[in-house]
């Protein structure tokens, strides 16, 4: 999403759009983005300075971590930006060592636009969960037969608990009672 600075000379913008997943570059291995992303962005100019306040919106389709069935995410991130021109002091102490960028987030633009693509993608990608699940307690798979253990007990034998004494038996024979 690229915004023309000439335009925000006036005071702050509301911009209201749509975007496809393919347009922001949104991929991230094994989930899916079918739907558009619903953006909302505030953009306040401040002399050359163009301050980015924004909400991205969407929804996603992942597999859950232990089960491998689908499930719906609905994403929702927030972003701030601080965009300044790539000739003002800003990039004259960019590269620098002893430069530090703070708390804020500084971003260049040329040829009077900014490009919002990054910070949004990234808000995105951010709400991600870590491991996505179906529903809090997911039984996942069996680990024999492979069953979906949400649908129901397996048929498998359960493992008999891990003795202590189990090496010994295996080499002793069976001790009968008299």
């Amino acid at each position: 999403m690229k915004v023309a600075v000439k335009g925000l000379k006036r005071g702050p913008i509301v911009l209201q759009a749509t975007e496809t997943p393919a347009e922001l570059g949104l991929s991230y291995p094994r989930i899916l983005f079918p739907f558009p992303v619903e953006l909302s962005v505030k953009l306040t100019a401040m002399n050359e300075d163009v301050l980015a306040d924004g909400e991205a919106r969407t929804q996603a389709r992942a597999e859950c971590s232990r089960c491998l069935e689908e499930v719906p995410l609905d994403l929702a991130g927030r972003f701030e930006a601080l965009y300044v021109p790539e000739t003002g002091p800003y990039a004259e102490r960019r590269g620098r060592a002893d430069f530090e960028w703070g708390d804020q987030r500084v971003n260049f633009y040329s040829d009077f636009t900014i490009d919002l693509t990054e910070e949004i993608r990234n808000c995105i990608l951010l709400e991600l969960p870590m491991k996505p699940l179906c529903r809090p307690d997911c039984a996942g798979l069996c680990p024999r037969c492979g069953a979906n253990l949400n649908a129901g007990p397996c048929a498998c034998k359960p493992d008999e608990p891990d003795s202590p004494w189990s090496a010994l038996r295996a080499i002793l024979p069976p001790h009968k009672k008299p």
